[in-house]
């Protein structure tokens, strides 16, 4: 740098300082000046630097870290011409925490006396929110990387676990195939070989997969394969998420038998029952025969019944008056007995009559409401 001259050295300055925050302290961290990225990076805006020109760098940072020992240790290391670079998280003019990755650049003068100190900074807050989300999932889920062919790269201690081997058994796994967590029949299906050559396009698969264990036993996993992309929009790698549902899973199959044997069980008893109505019919239907044929039976007696009285009596009767003329005997009580007992025999009859008329009547009746 020293061979450089100084247009080349101008020329270079200017170039970080079109493309970075810049921002200059003295040895007491007072504020000498700031470029307009720096401004608009902590939130004052663009031209604003009279807001800042004079202040001190603890306007960046929270108060109680400004009082602390490690914040003061950290400006005397800069005060003896080290270095410094990280993260470092930072405050903004709203007070709200930026993240910046930034080098602390001490600058000599000729005499190699230290005049002032170059901050050179990068706006990484949302590769840092990016790092905790991922931080907190990894916490929380069972994670695993893969390289574009399948195979691992990395994996968490979540996951090592959920496929049955120890949190600190990571070198067991590193380095073998996906293959190994599914059975030797799907890693041979076309089926596979297409799902890693979508994920290679940059297909997202998203869903419930069975796996195997390091035991050979099943294991269902709600996952998401996720292919990452660089910049220049490339696949590097591939994430999956996975969370272990092996025992909603099972309980599901147990639930789904069960309701597939409750409808065996209800379609078998529609059956009986439907047989069992059929059956009932047909009793039904065969005394309804027996009846209207014992009714029939019990009209055709009565019918012959009241014929042999009424005849009966009328022959006898009949017999009476004729041996009464014979003997000249008084025809008029006979003829008053024959009329009586004709009376009888016809108010017989009609009773006899309306009792087969009801009976006919009756059965009508009840099969009309049996149908």
């Amino acid at each position: 740098m020293k061979n450089l001259s100084k247009e080349e050295l101008l020329s270079r300055i200017e170039a970080i300082n079109r493309s970075n925050a810049l921002i200059y302290f003295d040895l007491n961290g007072v504020i000498l000046g700031a470029n307009d990225i720096f401004l608009e990076t902590m939130g004052y805006g663009k031209g604003n630097h009279a807001d800042i020109i004079g202040k001190k760098h603890s306007i960046f940072v929270c108060e109680d870290y400004s009082k602390s020992y490690e914040y003061e240790k950290f400006w005397d290391i800069l005060r003896s011409g080290k270095y410094y670079q990280g993260e470092f998280e930072r405050r903004r003019k709203d007070g709200s925490l930026i993240n910046l990755q930034a080098t602390y650049n001490p600058i000599f003068d000729e005499d190699n006396k230290i005049t002032k100190i170059m901050k050179v900074a990068t706006d990484i807050s949302a590769i840092v929110n990016s790092k905790k989300q991922i931080d907190a999932i990894n916490r929380s889920t069972a994670l695993i990387s893969f390289n574009i062919d399948g195979f691992i790269t990395d994996v968490n201690s979540i996951f090592l676990e959920t496929m049955g081997y120890k949190a600190n058994e990571k070198d067991k796994v590193v380095g073998k195939h996906h293959s190994v967590f599914v059975s030797y029949e799907y890693s041979k299906s076309d089926e596979y070989v297409k799902f890693w050559e979508s994920l290679r396009k940059g297909k997202y698969f998203d869903g419930i997969f069975e796996r195997k264990k390091v035991d050979g036993s099943t294991v269902y996993l709600q996952a998401s394969y996720n292919p990452v992309f660089d910049s220049k929009g490339n696949i590097t790698d591939v994430v999956k998420i996975a969370t272990d549902v092996t025992d909603a899973v099972n309980n599901k199959k147990k639930i789904d038998d069960l309701s597939k044997n409750l409808q065996i069980e209800l379609d078998n008893s529609q059956k009986l029952k439907t047989a069992i109505e059929l059956e009932k019919d047909a009793a039904l239907n065969d005394l309804d025969v027996m009846m209207k044929k014992s009714q029939s039976e019990l009209i055709k007696i009565i019918v012959k019944v009241a014929l042999a009285v009424i005849v009966g009596v009328g022959v006898v009767t009949t017999t009476l008056y004729w041996m009464a003329i014979i003997t000249n005997q008084d025809t008029q009580i006979i003829g008053s007995t024959w009329s009586n007992m004709f009376s009888v025999l016809l108010t017989n009859a009609f009773s006899i009559v309306g009792t087969i008329m009801g009976i006919k009547y009756a059965t009508q009746e009840g099969g009309k409401q049996k149908k």
